[in-house]
């Protein structure tokens, strides 16, 4: 049974009813002078107060979803995320960021990460882009993009961006949460959040602290899961950006969240909005001006409140969008001070 399960939760929140039962049952008779009165008492009230905090605190964790396995508690996982497999496919000029513009010369390098996932059991490739600043001597680490994409296509860099590592991976499974019991589907939440900033961590300069991580998604799952990921881990993501997200989309079928309440209500990130504290992330909802996901961004945007921060941004659909959210985004990540 894992922390989430009803078959768990319900009989310790029956325990610690039957505590409180007989803390107030047993008081009388145990009430009178005397140290041994004095440690009766102590010990009704230390057991009621036991288990109604082990049931206040499982409930939660049920509700919010923060260890849905015994595993994710106490940390037992064989080894960190490693990548396997680094093929440099060499230097490089840097995609054009609007058509028709030259790609930059002297650009940086493009790496295929082939990265396993130990905590998720997923394998996935992964393409980042390295900026020329990356390969000075003595560079500090440099900002880190996670972009989400439908497919398995490189990041558009933006051509006037300050310095920033871009990693395009594509959502695995086509899924973007965890769901506790469900056997035979990837653990996407897990891999995103876990196993691939441990991977990069691994193999490049990175950030020690989230001031320095983002994340983005282009297109309505894409980027309803980025949103997603930067509200339910702001430890790790300090911003997100995402272009022609489906904020309002139906979530499917319930029996695909494994018939738990709460992994569907973390699915859904209006409800979250409104009955959740805000986590202390900064948003960007960028959308067609004159498409569908316009007045979706807008309403999303309206939901939020400090500490998290929001901004719209409606587009004139001509090419290079991508790359207009993701220069606004590496403009929000920030870096420790040098040593």
């Amino acid at each position: 049974m894992e922390p989430v399960s009803v078959a768990f939760i319900g009989p310790v929140c029956l325990l610690a009813l039957g505590a409180v039962g007989a803390a107030l049952a047993l008081w009388r008779r145990a009430a009178g002078p005397g140290p041994r009165a004095v440690l009766a008492r102590s010990g009704l009230l230390l057991a009621a107060q036991c288990a109604l905090t082990a049931s206040v605190v499982l409930l939660a964790n049920r509700y919010f979803v923060f260890y849905p396995t015994w595993d994710d508690l106490l940390g037992n996982t064989p080894e960190g995320a490693r990548v396997a497999h680094v093929q440099v496919q060499g230097p490089r000029a840097a995609p054009a960021r609007r058509t028709g513009t030259e790609a930059r010369s002297g650009g940086g390098r493009v790496d295929v990460l082939d990265v396993r996932g130990a905590r998720s059991g997923i394998d996935a490739k992964a393409r980042v882009y390295l900026p020329k600043r990356y390969f000075e001597p003595g560079a500090q680490p440099l900002p880190v993009a996670v972009v989400l994409t439908a497919g398995g296509g490189g990041p558009t860099i933006p051509a006037d961006a300050r310095p920033t590592i871009y990693v395009a991976v594509p959502l695995p499974g086509g899924r973007c949460q965890d769901v506790p019991g469900r056997t035979g589907g990837p653990l996407a939440e897990t891999f995103l959040a876990a196993d691939l900033p441990a991977a990069l961590a691994d193999a490049y300069r990175v950030p020690p602290t989230r001031d320095g991580w983002g994340v983005a998604g282009d297109g309505p799952a894409a980027g309803r899961c980025a949103a997603r990921l930067a509200m339910l881990h702001s430890d790790r993501f300090a911003a997100v950006a995402t272009l022609d997200a489906r904020f309002d989309e139906p979530r499917g079928d319930p029996a695909g969240y494994g018939g738990s309440e709460a992994v569907r209500r973390s699915d859904d990130l209006p409800w979250r909005l409104r009955h959740v504290p805000p986590p202390p992330v900064w948003l960007l909802a960028a959308a067609d001006r004159d498409g569908p996901d316009a007045g979706q961004a807008r309403r999303f945007v309206s939901l939020v409140r400090p500490p998290m921060r929001a901004e719209t941004l409606l587009l004139a659909h001509s090419g290079g969008e991508l790359a207009d959210v993701l220069q606004r985004l590496g403009d929000r990540l920030r870096l420790p001070p040098r040593e």
